[in-house]
């Protein structure tokens, strides 16, 4: 019996899903070591067998080592049921929708939580659009027109749902019947602001809304919609900054793409405007990039203006017999009304009315004197 230290066998570690969501917790949003966390284990399933050793601290954190001792991973098959009974779609960092994106930033979300259809978490061509909350008619117009061709040829415009200019992005997708991604810094079973609950759904139609915090938990605070900004950073291959002041969120989220090696556009605008002076900023401190349309991205993001289908040809009506009857009669010399009247042998009121629709429809051209020749 040397070497036994329990006549029981080990006890089996939770379902995968229960694990990550588990860690996660243990972990909290934004940590700096989930990275840390799956380098040294691989899963949520060894972290949770890990959890009482010194390795896993080491990886994990004090504070989180502490965490991991409170937290039974079985007592979260109450949050599963939760959200399938609000049609919530839980993504652990092992689930084929998961966003590759997200696993090449170190403070990774390890559970997503989504509405709507994930699968354009890994399309490419996703560019993020924010700005002010409170923009001007200028930065909406600006937002509309580009994002509204950026959807149209093939980008995926990503935003925080939030009001103003994240939301005119959304708009512009959803008007086109394009998909978009809103990243929520609220539980995924709220809107914030509630005032776009309609464009939610919309959004979830054709594309999908996430967060990393679950439903039913209580209030995140600011700094949900400060970590919000990096997800919108990593998931975007650009971010565009429409209109933004010099002191903003959304400088946040230029932060967050400049730390990830993400491209930063910006809309110029009015050296009068204090909603212009962030975007000018960056402009003029070589962060960004200047855009004055839709074309300026496209070719960054791999993609390229789709032209128009060219409108099919209209057939012209087929022509009646007293129709055929009078272009038989109209050469290229000009020809009076009274020669086509003893000519084609019709009575005057049917002429002209013949001869009205063979202008109307471009067969036949009216010259001065009521002469009438073939175009």
């Amino acid at each position: 019996m040397t070497g036994q230290t329990s006549l029981f066998p080990p006890e089996p570690a939770p379902d995968p899903l229960l694990c990550w969501l588990w860690l996660s917790q243990v972990l909290g949003p934004a940590s700096l070591h989930a990275g840390k966390v799956l380098d040294a284990f691989g899963g949520a399933q060894e972290a949770w067998e890990a959890r009482e050793t010194e390795e896993f601290r080491q990886a994990a954190g004090d504070t989180a080592f502490k965490r991991a001792a409170q937290l039974d991973a079985e007592s979260f098959h109450t949050l599963v049921m939760q959200c399938d009974a609000l049609r919530v779609r839980i993504l652990p960092f092992d689930d084929p929708d998961y966003p590759l994106a997200f696993s090449r930033i170190p403070d990774m979300p390890l559970v997503l939580y989504c509405t709507g259809d994930p699968r354009w978490l890994n399309e490419s061509g996703a560019v993020g659009i924010v700005g002010s909350r409170k923009p001007t008619e200028y930065g909406l117009n600006a937002a509309a027109d580009i994002g509204g061709e950026l959807a149209k040829n093939g980008a995926i415009i990503v935003s925080g749902l939030a009001d103003g200019l994240d939301s005119a992005g959304h708009r512009a997708a959803v008007k086109n019947d394009c998909p978009t991604i809103a990243v929520m810094g609220v539980p995924i079973d709220r809107t914030y602001p509630a005032a776009n609950a309609a464009l939610r759904q919309k959004i979830e139609r054709k594309g999908c809304v996430i967060s990393e915090y679950p439903p039913c938990g209580e209030g995140v605070g600011p700094n949900g919609f400060l970590q919000r900004n990096r997800l919108i950073a990593a998931l975007s291959s650009a971010v565009l900054v429409v209109e933004a002041r010099e002191k903003s969120g959304t400088m946040s989220t230029v932060a967050h793409a400049e730390r990830y090696g993400k491209p930063v556009y910006a809309v110029p605008g009015s050296i009068y405007s204090p909603n212009s002076a962030g975007t000018n900023g960056l402009l003029r401190d070589g962060r960004a990039r200047a855009v004055a349309g839709a074309a300026d991205l496209l070719a960054a993001l791999g993609l390229h203006t789709r032209q128009a289908a060219p409108a099919a040809a209209k057939q012209p009506a087929p022509l009646s017999d007293t129709e055929r009857r009078v272009l038989a009669c109209i050469g290229p010399k000009p020809v009076g009304i009274e020669e086509l009247c003893v000519s084609t042998g019709l009575p005057m009121s049917a002429l002209l009315g013949t001869l009205m629709k063979l202008e109307l429809t471009g067969r036949v051209y009216k010259q001065p004197g009521q002469r009438y020749v073939l175009r």
